[in-house]
């Protein structure tokens, strides 16, 4: 198989939900607004949204700016995650183990240093983040249950790439 992309896009599938009649309106609401697969959204993987100490990278004595990303550990294929956006309050910087502060949070998950890492020393990130998404389709089905719950049936997101 050929790469298409520098990594692949996340899908979720949101399949069998019992909905109440408000919490379906509150749905369907935020499909609409989002005008079915027009617009994308936040969206917090509850499987996958953690990073904890992983180095972001190694001072070389200059270098001052650092892409935040989540590597997937495996020893024939490693995977690597660009990062771009951060729960807010959720982004420490450690410079060898020891927490600093002299940072600035950029855009699409660029970490600014005030000051560059001596060369050697390792820059580690902890963080929580999001990813974007949106709805692979302009429509969704559903059925209304005996029990007066609406069960949606199938919804599709796909990860939008930035």
């Amino acid at each position: 198989r050929s790469h298409d992309c520098e990594y692949n896009k996340g899908q979720y599938l949101l399949k069998d939900c019992f909905l109440s009649g408000s919490e379906f309106e509150i749905f369907n609401n935020f499909f609409k607004a989002r005008r079915g697969s027009r617009f994308s959204f936040l969206l917090k993987d509850f499987a996958d949204y953690i990073v904890s100490k992983q180095s972001i990278g190694v001072g070389d004595g200059s270098r001052r700016q650092f892409q935040l990303y989540k590597a997937y550990h495996d020893e024939k294929y490693p995977y690597i995650r660009k990062i771009t956006i951060v729960r807010e309050n959720s982004l420490k910087i450690f410079l060898e183990g020891r927490e600093i502060s002299d940072w600035q949070l950029k855009d699409k998950g660029i970490i600014a240093l005030q000051h560059p890492p001596e060369e050697g020393l390792n820059l580690l990130a902890s963080f929580e983040f999001y990813i974007v998404v949106r709805f692979s389709e302009d429509s969704f089905d559903y059925k209304l249950r005996a029990d007066g719950t609406i069960e949606i049936l199938n919804v599709s997101l796909l990860e939008v790439i930035e």
